[in-house]
């Protein structure tokens, strides 16, 4: 397993379903965090803040500001990134995500907010975009040679050398048996979290799995090794 130096949680579905080992690590930035709450796109984030908020207010974080991507971007908002404590990244489309990643230009305030040490979270689709491809999403709904033979142009940022599949307790067998065949034919390891897990990163390179994890290698299912 890849070990990176730098502040990275990535989730299944942080905060509906409790983490207290994330929580913590949340909290322990600093007394009271800012966190910059960004979502894939406009209306759905709009849809759900209210209720985010609540959520992270009930866990301690009252400091949660709504960070548009997509059509209402704040050019200084985004530079500023790294003023953040957190930066959580929220579930959603992961190849809407990465779209609008891409075209916002947050990549740039994503590498930023490393260079500071600030501390990245991020769920679901949202966390997706950290790993190596976000492919995963489309075997869904296409077969496992299309998806593998378009691999190359879902490629994301890279920051850790796994594909990430959350959801695992919620996914049916089919689906599983599509993901072994897919294991296959690429060359990045697939961690999959069951709700409530998480992979995390210290910026002294150390990681930990808290919750259930399992890797998908070579066609085979196997104990996630740090």
């Amino acid at each position: 397993m890849i070990q990176i130096p730098v502040p990275l949680i990535l989730t299944s579905d942080f905060p509906s379903s409790s983490n207290g080992a994330v929580l913590t690590r949340i909290l322990r930035t600093t007394e009271n965090p800012r966190v910059a709450w960004m979502p894939p796109l406009t209306a759905v984030g709009k849809a759900k803040f209210a209720d985010a908020q609540e959520r992270f207010k009930s866990l301690g974080v009252s400091k949660l500001e709504f960070c548009d991507m997509d059509q209402e971007p704040n050019d200084a908002q985004l530079g500023g990134l790294d003023q953040y404590d957190v930066i959580y990244f929220t579930g959603g489309d992961p190849l809407v995500f990465r779209q609008n990643i891409q075209r916002s230009g947050v990549s740039i305030g994503i590498r930023n907010c490393l260079a500071a040490g600030r501390l990245i979270v991020a769920a679901s689709g949202g966390a997706m975009q950290f790993t190596t491809n976000v492919s995963l999403y489309r075997l869904l709904t296409q077969s496992v040679e299309k998806v593998a033979a378009d691999h190359s142009a879902y490629a994301a940022l890279g920051l850790v050398e796994y594909e990430l599949l959350p959801h695992l307790n919620t996914l049916d067998e089919e689906f599983l048996v599509k993901v072994r065949r897919y294991s296959e034919v690429v060359s990045s390891d697939i961690v999959a979290l069951e709700d409530g897990a998480a992979m995390i990163h210290e910026n002294d390179g150390s990681v930990s799995c808290i919750g259930r994890g399992v890797r998908f290698r070579g066609g085979r299912e196997v104990a996630v090794e740090l």
